[in-house]
């Protein structure tokens, strides 16, 4: 039975799972691949390569939500590049979409893997697009390298 100060019998049941060992073998499982655990949903950081451009990035944040596409901006006025680009390989971000003023100009936008850095340059109208061809290459490529 249960335990009660006033000695009274409770008649019950108890389950108790190992829930701290379940993750103790997950993190041990997670090292020994050196697979990285995404930490987030988001799949597109919009990054901006210059200062000011900030209404730049909520537009462009907006245009891949209405698209269903899980993106996110920093919410620093002027961020650093640099310091964007990390944050998108410490929480496993797979796209950055970069902006500046030489792509807001041009009409382009780049998009950057971030796990292999390659960027390509990509026209504005056709970024959702884009993004979803380069989101499902991705997890064509990491079914493949699980499977082997």
């Amino acid at each position: 039975g249960m335990f009660d100060s006033d000695g009274r019998k409770v008649p019950c049941v108890g389950v108790s799972i190992g829930v701290e060992r379940i993750f103790s073998i997950m993190e041990a499982k997670a090292k020994v691949s050196n697979a990285k655990v995404r930490t987030t949903k988001t799949k597109v950081m919009v990054v901006s390569a210059q200062k000011k451009l900030v209404d730049e990035r909520m537009i462009l944040c907006n245009e891949l939500w209405e698209a269903d596409i899980n993106a996110e901006h920093s919410y620093k006025l002027n961020p650093k590049a640099l310091t964007q680009f990390q944050y998108c390989e410490e929480r496993g971000i797979p796209i950055a979409a970069v902006i500046g003023q030489s792509e807001i100009e041009k009409g382009v936008v780049k998009l950057r893997n971030v796990a292999t850095r390659e960027e390509r340059e990509v026209i504005r109208a056709d970024i959702v697009s884009e993004i979803r061809k380069m989101l499902q290459e991705m997890e064509q490529s990491e079914g493949a390298s699980a499977s082997s």
